[in-house]
Order: C-alpha cells, then sequence, then structure tokens
C-alpha cells in the first residue's frame, strides 16, 4: 500500500485551518470500494475527538484497518540553528499548522508513519520518519491492533 498516497487522501478528507482546530481527531483506516465508501475507498472511522497527545494511549483499534490517522492543528517552527531545541509555541517564527499523521504497513514493513503537513491554505507537503511523544503513541497503538498480535503470536486481548 502506498502510505502517501492514503495520507493525502485522508488528508484532503479531515483537513481544517488550524486555527478552527480545537481538538485531535484519532481515525481508524480502511481501503473499500463500493458502497458507503468515498473517493478513492477511503472510509475514516472516527475513534476519538481530545487532546492529540493522550488519544493514542486510549483507543484499540479495530480488526481489519489499513491504517491509524490522528489529525491536529499545531504549532511549527524552523529549527534552532545552535541546536537547541524549545517548544515550536515559544518560537519567535511560529505559525499555526494542520497535521495528518498517519501509521500502517507498507512494503512489508510495520509502523510506517507518514505526515502531511499544512500551512494556512498551502500545498500540503508529506514527510517521514516523525519524532517526538506523538509518534511514539500511534507506533503503540498500531501495534496493539489485533492483527498486531496474531502476528507476533501473542494472545489476542479479551474483548
Amino acid at each position: 500500500m502506498d502510505l502517501e498516497a492514503l495520507a493525502l487522501a485522508v488528508d484532503e478528507r479531515v483537513w481544517s485551518p488550524a486555527a478552527e482546530r480545537r481538538s485531535g481527531r484519532l481515525y481508524a483506516v480502511r481501503c473499500h470500494s463500493g458502497a458507503g465508501a468515498d473517493v478513492g475507498g477511503v472510509v475514516l472511522e472516527l475513534l476519538a475527538e481530545g487532546e492529540a497527545r493522550t488519544l493514542p494511549q486510549q483507543v484499540h483499534l479495530p480488526a481489519g484497518v489499513q491504517a491509524v490517522a490522528l489529525v491536529s492543528g499545531v504549532w511549527a517552527a524552523p529549527l534552532e540553528d545552535d541546536g537547541s531545541t524549545r517548544p515550536p509555541s515559544r518560537h519567535p517564527e511560529r505559525r499555526r499548522a494542520h497535521i495528518t499523521v498517519l501509521v500502517g504497513e507498507e512494503g512489508g514493513s510495520d509502523g510506517v508513519d507518514v505526515c502531511v503537513l499544512r500551512y494556512g491554505d498551502g500545498v500540503p507537503a508529506v514527510l517521514r520518519g516523525g519524532v517526538g511523544l506523538i509518534h511514539q503513541r500511534l507506533l503503540r497503538c498500531w501495534s496493539r491492533r489485533p492483527e498486531a498480535s496474531r502476528a507476533a503470536g501473542r494472545p489476542t486481548p479479551a474483548a
């Protein structure tokens, strides 16, 4: 599955100006054709809404999803020239952005992440290899899906 194309399709469906987004949303992503599917066969199932950093901790994915997606408004800022770090929300050149982070399987690799970042009404930028707390929690959330338990030979959690 081409996760970049899937991430762009999901982002196109859920995009809203970052200033208008008050909370994060976590979606199960399914790819279908036929009844109930919209453009490109992408079907989104809203799993949770709230603080983006905590959403992946609260959810166990349903069986049969192709990916998990987290959508939120974020602060983005350039990296410091001296290598130091500070929260983007405190950087003098900060800007509001919309981000869609998708985690799934691609090319035989599990737990691959793709981000779509948009400033204002701008063109989406596709990024790979995310870092940070939200990415770690999304990867953990993805690893808890029922198929991952069977593939790893672990018992499936009781319902």
